[in-house]
């Protein structure tokens, strides 16, 4: 048996509300966040109450269920009424649907990501002491945006029937498994069920956390079972019907099984748990998406106001991301962060301040490294591939950018030069992996790449292979990603400076992935990852570890078991070895001191090219919304605005 800790009880208007703000690990049970159901109290927007009065609509205590979640607001208690307002930019632009209103796991990060997790779709876990079981318990009553019970068997779907199957999960998340296998699933009763591994997993609680966590209770098993054959006999003939390839090309349509399926923004029919439904789905064409608050969702704030208190959401689909920014700049956007929050912007930002009606609020960047160019080592092409692989070449590169030049032109001397690694003064930081080759020094950088067999050069000055032939690198980049495009273009200069020919390719986000998951890139350059707990979760810079591992998606494949995989050299698999302990152990110690082991190897590796450290964060919010919380953490894992509870915003006025 795991040791149990209370929830604090707090009191608010006489009656006891629990909330728990503990850091939970493996041995640990959490009991407790909302305490018993004080129906007569409950209240709702005016727009549901008129439903219920006509008969529309169950009651809000029964929509709620007997164990709702209650909500600490960030400042006060807010109002119903009014609509959240952001701009999205192009066709693809899934993720800002899934940070606003898509992390509901069963448990969550804290507002601050501290370390801590907290109760959230499960209102407490119990681990065993050996970290391999881990029962959830559900809040019950709870229910889907449709009115049906969410139960365990819903999760135990999403493992069983779904991330199981090669059809919907060609490869299963990295996450989910400990020595190549899936946790057996049990389900105990309706609201509870039971994970049990084969081997330790320390850091289970951590990846359910993050926002892959998501997925195992993002599907309804009452809606989704009906596409496939094994719950429906008639399954493929209704996909043929649809205009679907198979019964798995429409259940992916009509659900969207994983996180960023932007088909499960399209159908306005899918159940969810989430604060809002979709109302206007993201579809080819659309002008704009918006959503409206569920019904249904279970969280109340201590008043017994069931959240969320907006009455929904607009996000307009932008062609580009200076029409998002002018849209900022009148006063059109209640929060933003993506696509228009950079450094070159904050001036004209600043000055909209009155006239916009906005302000800036802090925002704590954690990546490992603002722009991150990731060489292609796993090259189709065997020549490129042999120049690539060569670590020199890649010190070479470089020694000849000019990282202070970048960053007083593009982030305005806010950052610092280092490569892609975890902050070095933090405990997961490693000082050699950070400030190893950044000293720009054109004379070393000549004479590397002269050493490495480019002494050769064309008319032009620009190198030539060992063949003769002219060695061109694309460095691809994202537009819509700002300074990282930016910082493209000045790496493509200095580069071209010491005769490589490089040249920019910048592409949609769309066409990008498509170049890169098929490994027929050279080099791109993406938002470093990684720093602090998200480096445990997801260590994509500092080793091969899915296809977002960009300077190696070929043994990021292999990793994942994917189609295409190519099996790594021995230095890459003594990481791998070294994480799998470092997952399986719940001993913080002795995860600090492999995390130290696989960062070494990192740093011999010298896997890809940073140029800085991110530049101070911020976000733009409308000074008429409350309730937002200031200097919250942004990261993948961390999908913000998701774990700082965009359902208890509010509109003042």
């Amino acid at each position: 048996m795991g040791l149990t800790i209370m929830a604090h009880v707090k009191f608010i208007g006489g009656k006891p509300m629990k909330h728990l703000s503990y850091l939970l690990l493996a041995g640990v049970s959490a009991i407790g966040i909302a305490g018993s159901a004080y129906a007569a109290d409950y209240n709702q927007a005016p727009e549901f109450a008129k439903m219920v009065e006509a008969g529309t609509l169950p009651a809000v205590a029964e929509r709620l269920g007997e164990e709702p979640l209650i909500m600490e607001p960030v400042d006060e208690v807010g109002k119903y009424g009014g609509l959240h307002t952001a701009g999205m930019v192009g066709g693809n632009d899934r993720n800002m649907l899934l940070k606003f209103t898509g992390y509901e796991p069963l448990f969550a990060w804290d507002r601050q990501w501290t370390g801590k997790i907290i109760p959230n779709i499960a209102k407490s876990y119990t681990a065993s002491n050996d970290a391999t079981t881990y029962t959830f318990e559900l809040r019950a009553g709870m229910k889907w945006s449709d009115g049906n019970e969410f139960t365990a068997e819903d999760i135990a779907f999403f493992i069983n029937d779904v991330v199981s199957n090669k059809k919907l999960y060609p490869s299963i998340p990295s996450w989910l498994l400990v020595d190549g296998k899936l946790p057996e699933v049990t389900v105990n009763s309706p609201t509870s069920i039971t994970f049990k591994f084969s081997k330790p997993y320390g850091l289970f609680m951590k990846s359910v956390a993050g926002v892959f966590g998501t997925q195992l209770n993002m599907l309804s098993k009452n809606y989704c079972a009906q596409f496939l054959p094994k719950y429906n006999p008639k399954a493929e003939e209704i996909a043929a019907a649809a205009g679907a390839t198979d019964w798995a090309d429409h259940m992916i349509n009509m659900c969207g099984v994983e996180i960023e399926n932007i088909q499960r923004w399209r159908n306005a029919e899918r159940p969810t748990l989430e604060a809002f439904l979709i109302v206007e789905p993201y579809v080819a064409g659309a002008s704009q998406v918006t959503f409206h608050r569920n019904p249904y969702y279970w969280k109340v704030d201590p008043a017994g106001n069931q959240l969320p208190y907006l009455d929904g959401a607009a996000f307009t689909i932008n062609a580009d991301k200076q029409t998002a920014l002018l849209a900022a700049i009148a006063g059109k956007t209640t929060f933003q962060q993506r696509h228009i929050a950079t450094t070159a912007n904050k001036p004209v930002l600043f000055d909209a301040k009155e006239s916009g009606g906005i302000e800036l609020v802090p925002r704590r960047v954690l990546t490992t490294a603002d722009a991150a160019i990731s060489i292609n080592l796993t090259h189709e092409d065997p020549v490129k591939r042999a120049i690539f692989s060569n670590k020199d070449f890649r010190i070479a590169l470089s020694h000849a950018i000019d990282r202070q030049a970048i960053i007083d032109t593009i982030y305005l001397g806010q950052a610092e030069a280092k490569q892609v690694s975890p902050t070095t003064d933090s405990a997961f930081g490693n000082k050699r992996l950070s400030t190893q080759y950044i000293e720009y020094d054109v004379d070393t950088a000549n004479k590397m790449l002269d050493a490495v067999g480019l002494d050769k050069k064309d008319s032009n000055g620009m190198r030539l292979t060992a063949e003769g032939k002219p060695l061109v690198l694309n460095l691809m980049t994202v537009a819509a990603l700002g300074s990282q495009a930016d910082v493209s273009e000045l790496v493509v200069q200095y580069w071209q400076a010491v005769g490589v020919d490089a040249r920019l390719q910048t592409v949609d986000r769309t066409r990008f992935y498509e170049v890169k998951n098929n490994n027929d890139h050279d080099a791109v350059v993406w938002p470093g990852g990684g720093d602090g707990i998200e480096g445990y979760l997801d260590p994509r810079y500092l080793m091969p570890f899915s296809t977002e591992s960009n300077y190696a998606v070929s043994w990021g494949k292999y990793y994942q078991g994917l189609d295409g995989g190519e099996e790594p050299p021995q230095a890459i698999k003594d990481q791998w070895e070294l994480y799998e302990q470092l997952k399986s152990t719940a001993d913080e110690d002795l995860q600090a001191k492999l995390w130290q082991q696989i960062l070494e190897i990192a740093a011999d590796q010298f896997y890809a090219i940073g140029v800085s450290s991110s530049p101070p964060g911020y976000a733009i919010k409308s000074k008429n919304l409350g309730n937002v919380e200031v200097n919250s953490p942004v990261s993948w894992l961390y999908p913000n605005p998701g774990p700082i509870n965009s359902a208890q915003w509010y509109l003042k006025n």
